[in-house]
Formats: structure tokens, sequence, C-alpha cells
């Protein structure tokens, strides 16, 4: 069973993946949570960001303009670790 965390984790990164190559806003991701009906406040979806970008799954960008306008796409090790949990669900 999956814990909270998971879905949440599993949830920003099933976004980031289908918006690659492009680079989303948290409050993008926060919209999608809630639609997902995981509705979380800023600073526990900084902590879970701040935990996949620690593991190498995302990569945040900063705009020149506003630097505390953070912004989050997936990294090559977050589409690796995506198409190895889809071969594992699938059976492929």
């Amino acid at each position: 069973m999956n814990t909270t965390h998971e879905l949440i984790r599993q949830n920003l990164l099933s976004q980031l993946e289908a918006a690659y190559p492009i680079a989303l806003p948290m409050q993008t991701l926060k919209q999608g949570l809630m639609l997902a009906g995981l509705n979380l406040q800023v600073h526990q979806l900084e902590k879970e960001l701040e935990y996949l970008h620690d593991k190498g799954f995302l990569a945040q960008t900063f705009s020149e303009l506003c630097p505390y306008n953070k912004r989050y796409k997936l990294s090559t090790k977050g589409i690796d670790f995506l198409e190895d949990e889809n071969r594992h669900n699938t059976g492929f």
C-alpha cells in the first residue's frame, strides 16, 4: 500500500513527466495535487519537492528576473525511475 508521501511524490513526478521537457512552477504542481485530492500546504509541498530534488528525480530552475520563482523539471534519473516503475507495474 502506498503512503500519502508516496502518492504525493508519484503525482508530482507524473505531472512533470507529462510536461517534460517544460519546467513547471510550484503553483501548477499544487493545483495538480489538489485535483487529485491531495491538498498540501506550501511548506509541505516544498518539503516533497526538496526530497525529490535531493534524490535526483527533478531539477530546479530559477528565473533571472525573480530568483525566488522556482520551476521544477523532471531529470533523466526521474524519467528512468518512472520507466522502471511502469515496467514493473505492467509486466513488460
